[in-house]
């Protein structure tokens, strides 16, 4: 017994020993992991430098940069991004080159392979080997800017990194054209619709896959009405007061994509959104002029079922703790074929678009607008402007407004979906693509709608968002709403409309006075949503199968056509008896109250509880401790169709209502004094946890707030960079 009793205390002894032994070590692996943080203020002498820069940044850790010329000027944002965020650069150009697995191993093979497919790194290195010298004088600054910081850094690389136990390589010229390439292919989406529907076709009628995927109405907006013959995102510009406004929508991620930032050179000032790893504005304006982004949704990629190989290219992965893998990559005229490195095609099958091509000059025109000072050279810049195609609005102190939709479209005679073999050779020539200057109107705006009507000569696609966003807008320009009032309105015009054909099966007395407000502290948008996700399913999901689930989506127009057209659609192809439409929505009913109550009790919560912004790391999200500790989460209002966008995803059954999807940035550019323009950008400036300013813009860019950029606000830190 007491030999046990001795046992039993020693081992209780090891047992706190090792605890507070593993309690010290992870005090100092925290510790260490703290000197990762930057240093803000003082002078540092370093090589590369041709003047001094100054690097001052405000109390929310946006920086204004002032140096004497251009390069120096890039020199010091490649310093300041890498301060903040070079995890983040680094994992982009891993990924973007395909060279993830040579970090972390065997579980990054899937996206290497992806981007080793694509082509990227290759595309990359042909941008920057044909860069201009003035642009690569710049591009070289900033390489030179990211490595001076990872020379002369004192503390810890940041976690992501340190805990792999490895040196970076330099940064090149190559590296930042990556993000480019990256962004193109990401807002290149078209052909993945394109063969689903092939796929559907199998097992649907022609006419029953028109109604999945319906062409615009006649009476939609249109962003460049009556042409002639001459992804989702808000723009719009107005000439009285000349106001450009723009938020363009992507997937939330942790340090957000945007980079908010203030350049002051002898040329003048820029100032707004800037993509660590590139050294460019993206958007923003230069004292001058300002400019905008959406994305058309154009049809610029094609899946080819039969395609002709031109070539093979071989490559070989190099994996961490693991063995090699080689590769051999097919190349079409005009593509590649997507079964050598993914399963999101058959085999054989490619896909083609004018973004494979290698003089891609994007870099250049995005640089040529940086420089612009009137419309005529802006209009001109954009004629490299290659890929993605964009819509890119334009203002100017002049009250002079436009905008123009540059990028390689293919010239096809009617458009298709799915080919045998290709189809196009040729281009939509620059002057023949979609612009306008000074309408009549005073105001240009799209919302991802429809961009050309019937009278426009040329294929641009069908994949048009739904108007509600464009006609919204509308109505509160003509209303004399303020611009950040329309950057976050929560009302839904789809929910307006769809509503009285629900409440007509099911009268339920908790929507029948709600008004479409998307608001975060009212329970109705959540019944509204849960009630549409399954009427989505109970309409639609016999016919379609094993395909539902890809479909699935808050498809609103698709939608109230069945419910007003195609009473086919609701009859269930599973039963023998015939059901009506009315049917289906009271299943849809009971099913979402079904799902509400064991979701959330008896009492449906408010919308913010279910609607939460979700910040995902992309290293840590994938890790059960580390995803709670660096992940972010912020309830909000909003839904897929309205102005302030909250895209969820249907097919997520632990998360339907989760917004994935939206405005991580924002800005007012007012051009009588654009000094005093507001921004904002989702969660921080930072991608350190340890900062301050990780996630400190959060709740303000939640409650519509703003910040400025202007460069009488006094500085919370002053470091300054000199040459060595």
């Amino acid at each position: 017994m007491i030999v046990r009793r001795r046992l039993w205390r020693w081992t209780l002894r090891l047992a706190v020993a090792l605890l507070a032994a593993l309690i010290l070590l992870a005090a100092a692996a925290l510790l260490w992991l703290r000197t990762s943080l930057p240093q803000l203020d003082g002078e540092l002498r370093l090589p590369g430098l041709e003047g001094p820069v100054q690097v001052l940044r405000d109390r929310y850790g946006v920086p204004t940069i002032r140096a004497d010329n251009r390069a120096d000027a890039a020199f010091g944002l490649g310093y300041a991004h890498a301060q903040d965020r070079f995890a983040q650069m680094e994992l982009m150009r891993r990924g973007g080159s395909g060279r993830m697995s040579e970090l972390v191993g065997s579980m990054a093979l899937t996206f290497d392979r992806y981007a080793r497919g694509l082509g990227l790194g290759r595309q990359a290195e042909s941008q920057a080997a044909a860069l201009p010298p003035d642009l690569r004088r710049v591009a070289e600054a900033y390489a030179a800017g990211v490595n001076a910081w990872l020379a002369t850094r004192a503390g810890a690389l940041p976690w992501e990194l340190a805990l792999l136990f490895y040196e970076p390589e330099p940064w090149r010229v190559a590296d930042s054209m990556l993000w480019g390439r990256m962004m193109a292919f990401r807002l290149i989406g078209n052909w993945r619709a394109e063969a689903l529907r092939a796929r559907m076709a199998e097992r649907l009628t022609p006419e029953q896959v028109e109604d999945l995927w319906p062409q615009a109405a006649v009476d939609d907006p249109v962003t460049f009405p009556g042409l002639g013959s001459s992804g989702a995102s808000n723009v719009w510009v107005v000439s009285e007061p000349t106001v450009l406004a723009n938020d363009p929508h992507l997937g939330f991620t942790i340090p957000n994509i945007w980079y908010l930032a203030r350049i002051e050179t002898p040329e003048g000032a820029l100032a707004g959104a800037t993509a660590p790893g590139a050294p460019l504005m993206v958007l923003g304006h230069n004292g001058e002029i300002a400019w905008g982004l959406t994305t058309p949704h154009t049809d610029t990629a094609d899946v080819v079922t039969n395609p002709e190989t031109v070539s093979v290219r071989r490559e070989t992965l190099a994996v961490r703790w693991g063995d090699s893998v080689d590769l051999e990559l097919r190349q079409t005229r005009n593509g590649v074929v997507v079964s050598d490195f993914s399963d999101a095609l058959p085999e054989g099958w490619a896909v083609e678009s004018p973004a494979f091509r290698d003089d891609d000059r994007t870099a250049e025109a995005l640089w040529q607008v940086n420089a612009a000072r009137n419309w005529p050279g802006f209009a001109a810049a954009l004629r490299g402007f290659h890929s993605p195609q964009q819509n890119i609005a334009y203002a100017d102190g002049t009250g002079r407004i436009g905008m123009v939709s540059p990028g390689r479209v293919p010239n096809r005679p009617g458009g298709f979906d799915v080919s045998a073999g290709t189809t196009w050779s040729g281009l939509i020539p620059f002057e023949r693509l979609p612009r306008r200057v000074d309408p009549a109107s005073g105001r240009i705006v799209n919302a991802n709608n429809r961009l050309v009507d019937e009278t426009y000569p040329y294929y641009l696609g069908r994949e048009w968002e739904a108007p509600y966003r464009a006609i919204r807008i509308h109505e509160l320009l003509n209303a004399g709403a303020t611009h950040a009032a329309i950057q976050n309105d929560n009302v839904s015009l789809s929910a307006r409309e769809l509503l009285p054909y629900l409440l007509s099966a099911v009268p339920d007395v908790r929507l029948q006075a709600w008004d479409g407000a998307m608001d975060r502290e009212r329970p109705e948008p959540l019944i509204y949503m849960a009630w549409v996700r399954e009427a989505m399913r109970a309409v639609f999901a016999d016919e379609l199968g094993p395909l539902f689930q890809e479909w699935w989506a808050y498809r609103p127009l698709v939608l109230r056509r069945a419910l007003l057209d195609r009473p086919a659609w609701c009859d269930d192809t599973r039963t023998r008896a015939k059901e009506s439409c009315k049917d289906r929505l009271i299943l849809a009913h009971r099913r979402a109250v079904a799902f509400l109550q064991e979701r959330y009790g008896s009492e449906p919560p408010p919308w913010g509880e279910a609607h939460r912004a979700h910040f995902v790391h992309p290293v840590a999200g994938r890790i059960p401790l580390l995803r709670t500790l660096l992940n972010r989460e912020i309830g909000t209002g909003g839904g897929p169709t309205t102005v302030n966008r909250g895209g969820a995803s249907f097919r997520d059954e632990d998360h339907p209502f989760r917004h994935r999807h939206g405005a991580g940035y924002r800005a007012i550019y007012r051009l009588a004094d654009l000094d005093r323009s507001r921004f904002i950008q989702a969660v921080g400036q930072s991608g350190n946890p340890f900062s301050p300013h990780y996630d400190d813009l959060m709740e303000l860019w939640r409650d519509g707030n703003y910040i400025s950029l202007d460069p009488a606000r006094p500085p919370a830190h002053s470091l300054f960079l000199r040459p060595e």
